[in-house]
């Protein structure tokens, strides 16, 4: 299958691209031939499933939970801002000791697949 973004090729079995990380999914349609009749059973490729404005990444959302969990930085990256602001009220209550506490926890849930593992429009993270 080729990735309708990048143009690569990109494995059958495969839910995203491994060059540009697009979300790809196959549907099919009926190609109607001008020239004759039959109308035969086509194959299109298009990230249908894809929401939002590109993939996240989830080495990207672990750092910045580690590094500036305080401040829920990663929380806003995955488009979860009620939780950041929270996290952010949460810092300035502890002087940012629980707020570091859950978010470096959190930034190492991701980055070892066992916390977040979606942003917040339902894509999974790349």
């Amino acid at each position: 299958m080729i990735c309708n973004r990048c143009g690569s090729r990109v494995p059958d079995e495969s839910k995203y691209c491994m060059f540009c990380g697009n979300r790809v999914s196959k549907i099919q349609y009926y190609n109607d031939d001008n020239e004759s009749d039959n109308k035969s059973l086509g194959s299109y490729y298009l990230d249908a499933d894809f929401k939002g404005d590109g993939p996240k990444y989830k080495k990207t959302a672990g750092l910045l939970g580690v590094f500036l969990g305080a401040f829920g930085i990663h929380r806003f990256y995955l488009g979860y801002t009620g939780i950041g602001i929270a996290q952010i009220v949460v810092s300035l209550i502890t002087c940012t000791l629980g707020g570091a506490i859950w978010g470096f926890i959190e930034g190492l849930c991701i980055l070892c697949d066992t916390g977040i593992t979606t942003d917040a429009d339902g894509n999974d993270l790349v």
